[in-house]
C-alpha cells in the first residue's frame, strides 16, 4: 500500500489505561495539524480502556481501533502500527501522555524541510498523575541535535523506515533502545529541543519496570554475543542503576544530565499553562 503523502499516522498502543487514555486521545484531536489518522491498538486490556477507545472511534472517522484480545507487548503493537498505517509518517505516544497542540505540525515541518532525517524526536515536559508539570527532560539545548536515542513516545518518522527496521518483540521493555542501537550506524536520528509532549512519570512504576527488563537484557546478550555494549548494560542494571542513565552514559549522549528531568519550578504547574 502506497503511503498517503502528508498524512500522519498516530499510534497509541494501550493496556489498561482507562485513567489517562481519554486525555491522550483528546490531545491528538486538538492538534493544529488536522491531516492525521489515529490508530488505537489495544493490547488485551481488561479495564474500561477498550470502551473508551471505541467511543472515540464512533465520534471521529479518523480514529480506528484495533483489538484482538491478546497481550503481545509494545514492540508487537508498534510493528502492527507500521503495517496498518496509511500515512507517509508515523508518530507515536503512550496512552498516559499528552501531546502539545503544535506537536504534529512542528515535527511535520521539520521532516519535510529535512528529508534526510529518518526519525525525529522532541524534548518533553514531565508531568505527574495530576497533570502537573514538574520538570523538563533536557534544558539548555537549542535547535536540532543529532542523537542516538530518544524519549520514545516523542518520535515521528518515515513509515518506510519503520517497515524496514521493525522492533525486536523479544526485547521487552527496551525494544526502543535495541532498535536505536541496531540502526544508528545507517540512520539519521535528530531531536528538536522544543518540548512537544507532556511525558508522564509518577509513583513507584519504575522499579518494577527495571526488574522486568532483566530477562530482555539476558536475551540481548545472547543475540549479540560479541557486543560488549549489552554486557555493560546488563551488569549496570543488575546493580540497580536506572536504565535511562545507563543508556545515556554508554552511548555518550550529548544530552547527558545528572538527573533524568530538570526541575523548572519549585511548585508544579498545570500542563495547560504550557499550551
Amino acid at each position: 500500500m502506497q503511503a498517503d503523502k502528508d498524512l500522519i499516522s498516530v499510534g497509541i498502543p494501550f493496556f489498561n489505561a482507562e485513567q489517562f487514555l481519554s486525555k491522550a486521545i483528546e490531545s491528538v484531536i486538538s492538534q493544529s495539524y488536522d491531516n492525521w489518522e489515529l490508530l488505537l491498538l489495544d493490547d488485551g486490556s481488561n479495564d474500561g480502556s477498550l470502551k473508551i477507545a471505541k467511543d472515540f472511534e464512533q465520534q471521529d472517522n479518523r480514529i480506528k481501533v484495533f483489538s484482538d484480545g491478546k497481550n503481545k507487548g509494545l514492540g508487537a503493537r508498534l510493528n502492527e502500527l507500521a503495517t496498518l498505517s496509511n500515512g507517509e509518517y508515523i508518530a507515536r505516544m503512550d496512552a498516559d501522555d499528552i501531546m502539545h497542540p503544535q506537536r504534529l505540525q512542528r515535527q511535520f515541518e521539520i521532516l519535510e524541510n529535512n528529508p534526510n532525517i529518518d526519525v525525529l524526536g522532541t524534548n518533553a515536559y514531565v508531568i505527574d498523575e495530576n497533570n502537573l508539570v514538574f520538570g523538563i527532560r533536557y534544558k539548555n539545548q537549542v535547535g536540532l541535535s543529532k542523537v542516538e536515542h530518544f524519549i520514545h513516545p516523542t518520535i515521528m518518522g518515515k513509515k518506510q523506515w519503520f517497515l524496514d527496521n521493525p522492533y525486536d518483540e523479544k526485547a521487552i521493555r527496551i525494544e526502543d533502545a535495541e532498535l536505536w542501537y541496531r540502526t544508528k550506524q545507517f540512520s539519521n536520528f535528530m531531536m528538536t529541543n522544543e518540548p512537544l509532549l507532556f511525558y508522564r512519570e509518577f509513583g513507584s512504576y519504575y522499579y518494577p519496570k527495571y526488574i522486568k527488563v532483566l530477562p530482555s537484557l539476558i536475551y540481548l546478550n545472547k543475540k549479540y554475543p560479541l557486543d560488549k555494549f549489552w554486557t555493560k548494560v546488563l551488569v549496570l542494571s543488575s546493580a540497580n542503576i536506572p536504565l535511562y542513565y545507563i543508556f545515556e552514559v554508554i552511548l555518550k549522549s550529548s544530552h547527558l544530565k545528572k538527573r533524568r528531568s530538570q526541575t523548572i519550578y519549585q511548585s508544579p504547574i498545570n500542563y495547560i499553562e504550557y499550551l
